[in-house]
């Protein structure tokens, strides 16, 4: 099968990271990166099923993979060489049904006893992505033994599979694990509906965490950064009460708030900062944009950062990550205006508390609001380089979600010497 696949070669790792600031195509001819023929990879039990993608997007994630941009934190969870791809719908070839990916490879993937984070329902956390009966990776994509969604086939515990509702399109569909991603950031804060808060970057991981505020919390004002014209304009169909310039968060957080700066010190700000960035500058500003007291929540995937904590200790702001998925637990009284009976996995304790499974609550908070709008651009694997770059570039050129469509294929494809 057609597969494209990173390597595990420190020379090509290096000369990735030296060149994508100068040429993506250099980076990506020189760099771990490649498409082969492979064989599709192994059922490891018969709880595991076999799926053919259909569309898989490329994420920040992907692409601070494929040019060499991440810290060695991860290199322990994850096992050479591997197929990238892990926002995937595809068809189970099992059933013949169209299924998106939970890709997360926690603890009932790895068939194991579940970790004190998995009975809690919270998988991001799990302590086993290093064990069981395959070998290490946080997530389908990351996985030698599962494959991923670039490629023509791969391989999920059947836990990982949801079915996606005939009315979602492919493109909807696609977009369901990063909006569950988006959708856990803005439940692991406490919200009321009637705060200020501002999402810092207006990428697709942004305007996923600006789709999941308006859809759990219709009454909140939400400030967003966005950089370009594609970026505000994709903003403002989504529900921004106003958009910010890049270098004027902070005084929009003193006009909003009311409150008076003397140097670096801001007397409020907003109460929550979602950064979807990830950068030095963008933390920084969230730190010094939010009130005493406030929260920034660490949304899209940081690199190594170089910030004044100053702002942080003073003022007593909570800086906290947020990564993935698991089980959200939703206050009934809050969030009456949410239709979940047609959700799976929904259930209500005693006090009214709705417990229900992130991929799922993606799943129906999907049907309402039809992303499937943000899917600019598709490539076939065949032509990699093209979509990488493009990705790479997304608001410079008046791209938020690229994606592999895998639904047609072609025959020839270029290799690296053709590159």
């Amino acid at each position: 099968m057609r597969s494209l696949v990173i390597e595990q070669n420190l020379r090509r790792m290096a000369s990735a990271k030296l060149l994508a600031g100068t040429s993506a195509t250099a980076s990506l001819k020189w760099g771990p990166l490649s498409i082969k023929d492979v064989d599709p990879p192994g059922l490891p039990n018969s709880q595991w099923v076999r799926v053919r993608p259909l569309l898989s997007g490329i994420c920040g994630s992907d692409l601070a993979t494929v040019f060499a941009s991440t810290t060695r934190y991860f290199e322990p969870l994850v096992s050479f060489p591997f197929t990238p791809g892990h926002e995937i719908v595809g068809v189970s070839l099992d059933t013949g049904t169209r299924v998106v990916v939970e890709s997360a490879l926690t603890c009932k993937a790895r068939d194991l006893p579940l970790c004190r984070f998995c009975r809690d329902g919270k998988d991001e956390l799990c302590e086993s992505v290093a064990a069981g009966n395959i070998k290490e990776g946080i997530q389908i994509g990351y996985c030698k033994s599962t494959g991923g969604g670039w490629s023509q086939e791969l391989v999920a515990h059947r836990s990982q599979l949801w079915p996606v509702d005939d009315s979602l399109s492919d493109e909807d569909a696609v977009l369901v694990e990063p909006l569950a991603c988006a959708l856990h950031s803005v439940q692991s804060t406490v919200l009321h509906g009637t705060e200020n808060v501002a999402v810092v970057g207006a990428g697709t991981v942004g305007l996923l965490t600006l789709a999941s505020l308006a859809y759990l919390f219709p009454k909140l004002s939400i400030s967003v950064v966005a950089k370009y014209s594609s970026q505000r304009a994709a903003a403002s169909r989504l529900g921004a009460t106003q958009i910010v310039a890049e270098d004027e968060l902070e005084r929009s957080a003193r006009r909003l708030s009311h409150s008076f700066r003397k140097g670096g010190w801001l007397s409020g700000g907003y109460d929550v900062v979602f950064d979807c960035v990830g950068s030095s500058k963008s933390l920084s500003s969230s730190i010094s944009s939010v009130r005493p007291g406030g929260q920034v929540v660490a949304v899209g995937m940081p690199s190594q950062v170089d910030i004044d904590l100053t702002p942080l200790w003073h003022r007593e702001v909570s800086l906290k990550g947020s990564y993935a998925y698991g089980v959200e637990v939703l206050p009934k009284e809050r969030f009456t205006h949410l239709d979940l009976t047609e959700c799976l996995s929904a259930t209500e304790d005693r006090d009214g508390q709705v417990s229900i499974r992130t991929f799922d609550l993606a799943l129906c908070a999907m049907k309402t609001l039809r992303l499937g709008w943000m899917v600019s651009h598709r490539y076939p694997l065949e032509n990699y380089v093209d979509a990488l770059e493009k990705a790479a570039r997304a608001g410079s050129h008046d791209a938020i979600k690229v994606v592999f469509d895998l639904r047609k294929s072609k025959s020839v494809w270029k290799g690296k010497d053709d590159l």
